[in-house]
């Protein structure tokens, strides 16, 4: 008897422990379709901001900064401070799903739509890497990114991002 139990906890702590590892299927699953939503909160070209540092940092984190990490959260923060509007300064790869518009047209911020191409799994960082391309051709912003996502608060997020390349 004494033999039997033992034997079937062994086999239970052997079935918890191996349900505690890194699953490359489902970080990939999951971190997907929370990229997917990101890049689908609003339409290609829909206005998302004024041009105005504090209307873009509310909108930001009212819609954006709940998909981000803390760290991805603080960088794009302190590029918005900086940010100078109708200069010839472009976003930094860290906004690449914004877009200023130019003076001659309705000013403001745009979403960019991007779509994801490929997709990779870290599991020693216990990350997931998206490349994802623009959906419509734009000479300011790059055409492809590298996305990294990783596990915050019990959701997926994106990290960072870097500029890819064909």
């Amino acid at each position: 008897m004494i033999k039997g139990t033992k034997g079937l906890m062994l086999l239970s702590v052997s079935f918890f422990l191996s349900g505690c590892g890194f699953n490359e299927e489902e970080a990939i699953e999951k971190s997907t379709n929370q990229l997917e939503i990101f890049l689908t909160l609003h339409e290609e070209r829909e206005r998302f901001s004024d041009l105005d540092n504090d209307d873009l940092q509310a909108r930001l984190e009212e819609d954006v900064f709940p998909y981000l990490t803390e760290s991805y959260q603080e960088k794009i923060t302190e590029e918005i401070e900086k940010y100078e509007f109708n200069t010839d300064a472009v976003f930094s790869k860290n906004l690449f799903f914004l877009r200023e518009s130019e003076e001659s047209y309705d000013n403001g911020v745009f979403w960019q739509e991007f779509k994801i191409e490929e997709s990779n799994v870290n599991p020693e960082l216990e990350t997931v890497n998206h490349s994802a391309s623009i959906e419509s051709i734009s000479t300011i912003t790059p055409s492809l990114v590298e996305i990294e996502m990783n596990i915050e608060d019990g959701e997926w997020k994106l990290n960072s991002v870097e500029e890819g390349e064909w």
